[in-house]
């Protein structure tokens, strides 16, 4: 019960639909009650050798009522099945949307902090099985449970000796199983969510990483780390679906032998009155024909809960670690437009609190400038240009905007070194997201990120081309162009270039710079890179070291001042 209880504090709407339900389990288990009651007066009536009169007295208006219960209660229970499974696919698409909601809206850095084999484990795997194996099974225990309730209510009022005794016995099956079974189940289902999680890690590392893995030529090393996990996972869920399969089989026999001692003490207290003594077979067997797939199901659904009762507190835990109750809307921001200049004072920032990535950070970039921003790995670049699209928040210092803290976010396009292209049309790529694609402002990205002339000469479709379906479609510059078109379109104050330029030849990456160069004082550029060539340009360059920023000057003047940054333009082979 705190489980459940605890399960709809999060999820409160449900909590009604719940219960009606129940309401609908509870009829359902009146209709099958009196389907059983009405069997002892039908057979005292057929076997009586003097017939009373009287419409309700005949054995065929009883019979006739019999098989009228019985149709109106499968009709009940299909349509019960119905809204079990609506409700239970609705629940389960309003965890997953809940949860997808925080992933979207928290902050970067809580998101990432759980990693994609994590998230996807927690949409693929808890969620379903905590809707399927837990919830679903609680609205079958509930239609079992007063199915099997009202039934013995009746048997213990009808025959109460006979009945206690019985039930005694049965439940001393019930709970031997259950003590038997549960602490195995348990232990399954810890190791369940493990393997999950494990094997879905396995199979990001080997597709993720696919460039890496065929030109290291190491597909036997990560297909045999997936063959191991996948088959851990499965000897895993094996074992689960074997266990759940058990419980029939053993209540089957039990279920015979409380049949003969029902039987045998109403035999014993009926001998002298045969039609009683028929009348109360038949209803005895009638009330074991409803009861004994009863029990197992109960037995089954018992058995299904308490193999998932570790992922219920899996999955309460992480409702209560990210707050699912009060996750953010998701809405389009009201976005401030930079006016004069961005400025940062005394900035630190740390991924931990033992090691800094930045340290006192001072800088000020003037809207239009194109800055550079150079340095060794670790150096920290990314995470200053992280700071300055709002991924992160200062651990001390000021972030200005125009001279002043702003509540509202600036507007960012920002290129990443890898190009994620969605499965839809050039248009939807550009767009990106965007609720209402404006066809004028996709071909003036295009035009801008020197696209638009390669699409209308090769595409006959133009921007509603589809040219990524089965290959990528275009060539790395291409795509590359192709960020720099989605970036563009919705008219950002600034562009931030995360190594956009690493992975391209040396012609493709000047023509990237070429279109680099030609927004220069329209759009203020901020750029990451390893490749000095790229920050060639740029009217300043920000060299850091070891968390923190060295000098900044334009690309002749910081080789002229900095011996550190000469040297890396020695690296780099880059000449005046």
């Amino acid at each position: 019960m705190r489980r459940f209880r605890t399960f709809f504090k999060y999820f409160t709407k449900n909590k009604k639909a719940f219960l009606k339900y129940s309401g609908l389990s509870f009829i359902a288990g009146i209709l099958e009650l009196f389907g059983v009651a009405l069997t002892y007066p039908f057979i005292i009536k057929l076997l009586a050798k003097e017939p009373q009169a009287g419409f309700f007295n005949s054995p065929l208006i009883i019979g006739l009522s019999i098989i009228t219960l019985f149709l109106v209660k499968n009709a009940l229970m299909i349509f019960y099945n119905y809204l079990q499974a609506k409700f239970t696919k609705n629940i389960e698409a309003e965890l997953n949307l809940s949860f997808m909601k925080y992933f979207l809206s928290s902050s970067y850095q809580e998101s990432s902090k759980i990693s994609l084999a994590q998230k996807e484990n927690i949409l693929g795997f808890l969620i379903p099985n905590v809707i399927n194996n837990y919830i679903l099974r609680l609205l079958n225990l509930n239609v079992n449970f007063f199915i099997f309730g009202l039934i013995t209510l009746f048997l213990i009022i009808k025959f109460p000796v006979a009945t206690v005794i019985t039930m005694i016995f049965a439940f001393v099956i019930i709970g031997l199983q259950n003590l038997i079974f549960k602490p195995k189940l348990l232990k399954i289902a810890n190791s369940q969510s493990h393997a999950s999680a494990m094997y879905n890690q396995r199979a990001n590392e080997a597709i993720l990483n696919i460039k890496s893995v065929k030109v290291s030529n190491n597909e036997k090393f990560f297909y045999e780390n997936y063959k191991t996990a996948i088959f851990n996972f499965f000897k895993i869920s094996r074992q689960a679906l074997f266990f759940n399969t058990i419980p029939p089989y053993v209540t089957e026999p039990f279920i015979i032998i409380l049949l003969f001692v029902l039987l045998s003490v109403i035999t014993i207290e009926n001998f002298s009155e045969p039609e009683k003594l028929v009348a109360s077979f038949a209803v005895i067997v009638s009330a074991i024909f409803r009861l004994s797939p009863t029990i197992a199901r109960i037995q089954v659904n018992l058995n299904g809960i308490n193999s998932v009762l570790s992922m219920v507190d899996e999955f309460l835990a992480l409702c209560k670690k990210f707050d699912i109750q009060n996750v953010k809307p998701l809405k389009t921001p009201d976005y401030y437009q930079l006016q004069d200049k961005i400025e940062l004072k005394n900035v630190s920032f740390g991924y931990t609190k033992d090691k800094q990535a930045l340290k006192n950070i001072n800088l000020t970039i003037k809207k239009g400038e194109f800055i550079g921003i150079a340095g060794l790995s670790g150096a920290g670049k990314t995470t200053l240009a992280d700071i300055i699209a709002g991924l992160f928040e200062p651990d001390c210092g000021e972030f200005l905007v125009d001279g002043k803290a702003q509540n509202k976010p600036l507007k960012i396009g920002y290129i990443p070194q890898e190009f994620c292209i969605i499965n839809g049309s050039i248009k939807e790529n550009v767009s990106f997201g965007a609720p209402e694609a404006d066809y004028n402002s996709i071909v003036d990205a295009l035009k801008k990120a020197q696209l638009y002339d390669f699409i209308i000469e090769n595409y006959k479709e133009g921007i509603d081309a589809n040219p990524f379906v089965d290959s990528t479609g275009f060539s790395q510059g291409q795509k590359q162009r192709l960020a720099i078109a989605r970036a563009l379109y919705s008219n950002p104050d600034i562009l931030i270039l995360d190594e956009a330029t690493s992975s391209l030849d040396l012609k493709t990456e000047d023509e990237i710079c070429s279109v680099l160069n030609s927004l220069k004082g329209e759009k203020t550029i901020i750029a990451i890179a390893h490749r000095l060539s790229t920050i060639k340009s740029a009217d300043r360059i920000v060299f850091m070291k070891n968390a923190e920023i060295r000098d900044i000057a334009a690309f002749d003047e910081l080789i002229s001042k900095n011996k550190d940054f000469k040297e890396l333009v020695e690296l780099s082979e880059i000449t005046k």
